[in-house]
């Protein structure tokens, strides 16, 4: 790392921790500058994420076997400081497919736990319901990461 100014474009954040700041200083989208040897940078992602979620063969509340993929839509979110700093200190380090493989297998776990609580015929019928279902039970948990679910 060398002197001067960082920048960053607005898919992602700079995080300069280090001599002259308490807590990580979040850059979402701009440029810092840096004193090597006593400051650290970093740098997060702060793009769109598709995920598939595919859950096979999962019993229905009546015990009707069925398979469901879904897609959601996640990023971690850079406007928001405290979900920026969750998510530095879960993510700071890890690349985007990691980010990626945390988030499905949370959005799969609550797509499995929902799918088990419905019949097939409201799965089928009401697939609004579903989808909403597993976008609000799963938001919480992701938010507490750091992450936001923008569709599911």
């Amino acid at each position: 790392m060398g002197w001067g100014f960082y920048t960053c474009g607005p898919n992602e954040a700079l995080v300069v921790s280090g001599c002259c700041y308490n807590k990580p200083y979040f850059v979402p989208g701009g440029r810092v500058f840096v004193l090597p040897l006593i400051q650290r940078l970093d740098r997060i992602s702060l793009n769109i994420m598709t995920l598939i979620i595919e859950s096979p063969r999962i019993y229905t509340r009546n015990g009707v076997p069925i398979t469901v993929t879904g897609v959601a839509q996640v990023k971690v979110q850079g406007s928001n400081p405290e979900m920026l700093a969750t998510a530095c200190e879960q993510f700071l380090g890890k690349d985007e497919r990691e980010i990626q493989e945390v988030a499905k297998e949370t959005l799969e776990g609550h797509q499995r736990a929902i799918m088990g609580n419905m019949t097939v015929e409201e799965i089928y019928k009401d697939r609004k319901l579903f989808s909403k279902c597993v976008f609000e039970v799963a938001s919480s948990d992701l938010v507490n990461m750091g992450i936001s679910v923008v569709s599911y």
